[in-house]
């Protein structure tokens, strides 16, 4: 698992019951979440973008303010935290379309890391809308821990699943060229970005239960 350590375990946490008897979780994440102070506050008259959970766990408390979500994971969370969330799509494409469809009353702030793709808030601007960028967390690298590396040169079938391009990115880096690894990826955009590295299969929804399908299949192709 390289995704960072508390989305990874949550990952194998909630992974239905027969496939965690067949798996032996190793984490190593390539990415550590660290919050920063991005200085602007966030105004009670403002709705949120929520593109990834971190950007709800770093985020103020939402007292009862809407909030515009990716994905299901992300909208609960955001619930959690006190958002007026709805889902406005899977990707970043979808929710663009969704927020340039719908006629906003009060601006907008993309609650971010400061790494990100999709460029919400460039693209909403064109279409019009009154949105700005709120960075509370960055997203910094880290090396493959070396038992991870021993396991990729192992013969036996070793899964690695990338969910987003930066993680895959930095996992093309550093991994080795093993002939017993399976990359299972998020979507498309993760599997363009781990290039060079071989995609064996890629989820057909962006969300946890198509990963975890697409790691069940692998273990009965391996």
């Amino acid at each position: 698992m390289t995704r960072p350590r508390a989305a990874a375990e949550r990952f194998i946490t909630k992974m239905p019951d027969d496939l965690k008897a067949q798996v032996s979780p190793l984490f190593s994440p390539l990415l550590t979440i660290v919050p920063v102070a991005d200085g602007q506050a966030i105004e009670a008259d403002e709705a949120a973008i929520f593109t990834s959970s971190n950007g709800v766990i770093h985020a103020p408390a939402g007292a009862g303010r809407m909030a515009y979500c990716i994905g299901t994971a992300t909208t609960e969370r955001a619930k959690q935290h006190g958002w007026s969330a709805q889902m406005a799509g899977q990707t970043a494409d979808e929710l663009v379309a969704t927020l340039t469809d719908t006629p906003m009353t009060r601006h907008l702030v993309h609650i971010r890391g400061q790494h990100t793709r999709g460029d919400v808030v460039t693209r909403l601007r064109s279409a019009g809308t009154q949105v700005r960028d709120c960075i509370v967390y960055d997203q910094v690298p880290q090396l493959l821990s070396s038992a991870a590396h021993e396991a990729l040169m192992r013969e036996e079938l070793t899964i690695v699943p990338l969910f987003s391009p930066r993680t895959a990115m930095q996992f093309a880096k550093q991994a080795p060229r093993a002939t017993s690894m399976h990359v299972v990826v998020f979507s498309d955009a993760v599997a363009t970005a781990a290039e060079p590295i071989r995609v064996d299969s890629v989820a057909v929804r962006p969300d946890a239960t198509a990963m975890y399908e697409a790691i069940r299949q692998a273990i009965c192709a391996g």
